[in-house]
């Protein structure tokens, strides 16, 4: 994309509110007070802003979305993959919004910049907790990528974890044109950004979901849909990789099914299944363990927006005041795209 780097680069639509001057002392954020299966131990807060430490820019978030490790982490499911460090803690990993302050040492972004990223979830091995869910977040300008010319900021918020994750997902998979790409839960966030990625890829996609969502996962560029609840084991076949971003009960064995010998496996969610299951046939298995990715990734994301070889599914828009509904309503587990967080 035209304008990297340093150079000057018109601020893509939306992102205009971002340019403020003066930055406040305080901002709202979600803190995570404590674990809890209703979500009550979460708190919307008036904190000190942070600052950038060298190496690190200052963002004011113009939105973020809500993604399965946000709820799980939340809930105090995934406490070996994301440990926190200690509590209250900051929330939330998706990013889109404006540069506003810069630490020593950046070079490549400047005060202004309309950008995107995931937050870390570690530096230098160590658990780390950055928040995305607040009105201005500190991220490693090594984090941080510019944002494509042609989405809005809650079109882009919507697709950092999952278009990292799918991207890593499909490479750790090694598709390449023609391979049989299986998307085990084509229709939610991750699902519906990764179909899209393997079609840029040039696989043929086989995923599954349910019958009222075949329409949306088709308009995405999926070539076949397999009604979820229908024995999909058993209707797949010959499938050179499949990538699960659901991990349903059973997800090794019924991949271990429909995958060719020497097919790949991978997962973002299948933690419990995979680690009692023996792969056969040559078959292969991976557990991707979700972090943010390095600018280069995000640029090679941002190509693919700006030729619109992939579009945002976002669904439905909440303030940051009703971040806690939006929460909920994603633990559902039955959003079609994106749940989207606008923050003023």
């Amino acid at each position: 994309a035209a304008g990297r780097g340093r150079g000057v680069r018109k601020v893509p639509k939306g992102f205009e509110r971002g340019l403020v001057e003066g930055i406040p002392t305080t901002m709202k954020a979600l803190m995570l007070k404590e674990f809890s299966d209703d979500l009550s131990g979460v708190e919307l807060q008036e904190i000190k802003t942070p600052s950038p430490a060298k190496g690190e820019v200052l963002v004011r978030v113009l939105a973020s979305s809500v993604n399965p490790i946000d709820f799980k982490g939340m809930k105090g499911y995934l406490q070996n993959q994301f440990p926190i460090p200690s509590f209250p803690a900051l929330t939330g990993f998706d990013v889109a919004g404006v540069v506003v302050a810069v630490g020593d040492g950046v070079t490549r972004l400047q005060v202004g910049n309309a950008v995107w990223a995931s937050l870390p979830t570690q530096q230098g091995g160590k658990p780390l907790v950055m928040g995305a869910y607040a009105q201005y977040a500190v991220i490693p300008e090594a984090k941080v990528g510019l944002a494509p010319s042609n989405l809005n900021p809650l079109e882009l918020a919507s697709m950092p974890v999952v278009a990292i994750t799918g991207l890593q997902a499909l490479q750790s998979l090694g598709v390449k044109q023609g391979d049989k790409v299986l998307v085990v839960g084509g229709s939610g966030g991750t699902g519906s950004c990764a179909i899209q990625i393997a079609k840029r890829l040039g696989a043929h996609v086989t995923t599954t979901c349910s019958k009222k969502n075949m329409d949306f996962c088709k308009s995405l560029g999926a070539d076949e849909c397999i009604d979820y609840h229908e024995h999909w084991e058993d209707q797949a076949t010959d499938v050179d990789g499949v990538y699960d971003c659901i991990g349903e009960t059973g997800i090794c064995s019924k991949s271990n099914k429909v995958l060719k010998d020497g097919g790949k496996f991978v997962s973002i969610a299948a933690w419990a299944d995979f680690f009692q299951h023996k792969w056969e046939r040559g078959v292969s298995g991976t557990m991707l363990q979700m972090d943010s990715t390095n600018a280069k990734t995000l640029e090679t994301l941002q190509d693919m927006f700006e030729n619109g070889e992939i579009k945002a599914a976002t669904t439905k828009v909440f303030k940051l005041e009703n971040i806690v509904d939006a929460l909920k309503e994603g633990a559902k587990g039955h959003t079609v795209g994106k749940i989207v967080i606008e923050i003023d």
